[in-house]
């Protein structure tokens, strides 16, 4: 779909919403800004891309006035304008949306969407005029029926996405800033999200649009601006920008062949699956097998139940019923009992759930595996340090050293240290959940490689992801969820992202 199809042509204005020229910014050792820039015009989708550590946050740090640049010049509304903290970036409307959200939990969304804003009187809250402006706000971003005293902590992330979009708008924004508002969704949130966009730009909101999915480049950016090694490489109109441009240019080569060729599986039994019910679920129970050196995907919408059915294999969330066997053994249910057996999962929220972000990236690497670095339960420095060494030339981890914090690196980097951190324990059967969400095309790459270098060696994979192109690109057979249950498998020519998406939504073509 081309911009011009989701959004009606926009000539652009005379005087650019935000205008960045030159912009240097030096840290100790690193120069994350080396002369880029971008021109933001209002009614536009200005997509930025690039590789993790190509620049971007350190751009947007510079755009929201939590960096000073070294050198260069900033304008908002063709005038020159030096911003010194984030309080003088939001007084010129200028406001971003980060990743990790900021929405409090605890609070309601009335308060979340007034948050900064309040409105007083006589000393006290106007409770009246701000219930107002909140549904104003709530109504531009699809979420007029939302009650604002509901607590935020209860709302879906997509729908906590939008909450924090209506308080940017509440403080007037006039350049709204997206760093990777897609990262957590996936189906309708995604598609409410995009029409949130371009009902914004159609009011003559200027956005800046960070992402790592491409496809939403073509969906619906309407100018483009790629950085690497903090340099700006082009920019221009996004119909100018195919795929494949794109990547050469973000990477600085061409990527001729995203997904290896994988080699045909074994015919020994690895994984045997009988009967399995996850707790909770009332589901017909799945029977599955996966041998040596095959790579299962698992599709299906958001709530299908794709994470649940890995979460269960790996003795995460419990079953009701049914038998997990591996190498002729059967598993119990639970998950000391699976990593001994020789499954592992590689999380989905990898920050929270597969990395400790303040240890060093030394520590996270050993974390499964602290026997063989602790002999006579001492810990060997030398034995972590060599582990990590050990795991840093075989996966290509970017760090400045095994002291450095792992909160500091990229996301394929971090994604990289928990794999590290599992197959150091010698798995057998690896299960992989939304393997590449959040980092870029050349880190996904990469991850690719190693999944089909794995199987090669006789691994048994099982991933799970939203992206139907990871999906189609990287399985031997694909298990298609609905509903909490397995609605389909589908091999050879079959795996397309038609027949996929037949099964996830239940249509009648699907077999």
């Amino acid at each position: 779909m081309s911009p011009s199809a989701t959004a009606p042509d926009r000539a652009p204005a005379e005087v650019p919403a935000l205008e960045a020229r030159g912009l240097v910014k030096r840290f100790p050792g690193v120069t994350a800004l080396d002369g880029a820039g971008l021109v933001c015009r209002p009614g536009r989708v200005h997509a930025l891309l690039g590789e993790n550590g190509a620049g971007k946050s350190t751009l947007v740090r510079v755009l929201t006035g939590h960096h000073l640049p070294d050198e260069g010049e900033l304008l908002i509304g063709g005038r020159p304008v030096r911003l010194e903290d984030p309080r003088q970036a939001l007084a010129h409307g200028v406001t971003a949306v980060y990743q990790e959200l900021t929405v409090l939990p605890d609070l309601s969304v009335l308060d979340n969407v007034m948050l900064g804003q309040e409105i007083t009187r006589r000393g006290l809250l106007d409770r009246a005029r701000q219930r107002a402006t909140a549904r104003a706000a709530l109504a531009r971003v699809g979420l007029g029926d939302l009650d604002p005293r509901t607590r935020a902590g209860t709302l879906s992330a997509a729908t906590r996405q939008l909450v924090e979009i209506a308080r940017a708008l509440v403080r007037g924004s006039r350049v709204l800033l997206l760093d990777e508002p897609s990262a957590l969704l996936s189906g309708e949130g995604l598609a409410a999200l995009h029409a949130v966009v371009r009902e914004l730009t159609a009011d003559g909101v200027a956005v800046i649009y960070i992402t790592h999915r491409l496809e939403e480049v073509r969906a619906l950016a309407d100018d483009v601006t790629v950085l690497r090694d903090g340099r700006l490489v082009s920019t221009g109109p996004a119909a100018e920008y195919p795929v494949d441009r794109i990547v050469r240019e973000m990477v600085g080569r061409d990527v001729d062949t995203v997904f290896p060729v994988l080699v045909p599986p074994g015919g020994r039994e690895v994984l045997r699956v009988r009967g399995l019910v996850p707790a909770g679920r009332a589901v017909p129970p799945l029977d599955l097998t996966v041998r040596a050196g095959e790579v299962v995907g698992v599709a299906g919408l958001l709530g299908s139940g794709r994470s649940t059915l890995l979460r269960t294999l790996a003795g995460v969330a419990p079953r009701a019923a049914g038998e997990v066997v591996v190498d002729g053994r059967p598993v119990r249910g639970s998950l000391r009992a699976a990593v001994d057996a020789g499954v592992v999962l590689v999380p989905e929220e990898r920050k929270t759930e597969g990395l400790v972000l303040d240890l060093p990236v030394r520590a996270n690497t050993t974390l499964a595996s602290l026997r063989s670095v602790a002999p006579g339960g001492w810990l060997s420095g030398a034995r972590e340090r060599a582990a990590f060494e050990e795991e840093r030339e075989r996966f290509g981890i970017r760090v400045s050293g095994p002291g450095q914090c792992t909160g500091e690196l990229s996301g394929g980097n971090q994604q990289k240290i928990v794999l590290a951190k599992w197959l150091r324990t010698g798995p057998k059967v690896l299960l992989l959940d939304e393997p590449t969400r959040g980092i870029d095309v050349g880190a996904k790459a990469e991850i690719y490689r190693i999944v089909a270098e794995l199987a090669e060696r006789g691994l048994a994979v099982v991933f799970a992801s939203s992206e139907l192109p990871e999906v189609t690109g990287l399985a031997h057979r694909v298990l298609v969820c609905r509903d909490g249950r397995v609605a389909g498998e589908l091999t050879g020519d079959r795996i397309n992202e038609e027949q996929i998406m037949h099964l996830a939504l239940g249509t009648e073509q699907a077999s």
